[in-house]
């Protein structure tokens, strides 16, 4: 499964389109550990001291909000399309 960032998170994972080897059936939460394992310095931009992920982060499941979902206990569908966007400033 490929998973799409954005902005700053994209030299701290190495481009745009992440692999993953997180299966369909398995929740958001699962990917996070997967890619926070993979790429440490992800820990600081995705997640809070407590490990809970941090409200400024958005995670979009076929363009939805989990927060609007099951939040990180959103289970992963086989065909599902998965974004991360970090905060991003502009004027």
């Amino acid at each position: 499964m490929k998973v799409k960032v954005y902005a700053t998170l994209r030299p701290i994972v190495g481009g745009a389109d992440v692999p993953t080897t997180v299966q369909p059936g398995q929740p958001i939460h699962s990917l996070v550990d997967e890619m926070v394992a993979r790429w440490p310095d992800l820990r600081a931009e995705m997640l809070d001291a407590d490990g809970n992920l941090q409200r400024r982060i958005q995670i979009m499941v076929n363009g939805r909000s989990i927060a609007y979902l099951d939040g990180m206990n959103t289970v992963i569908g086989p065909d599902d399309s998965i974004a991360i966007f970090p905060p991003v400033g502009g004027g």
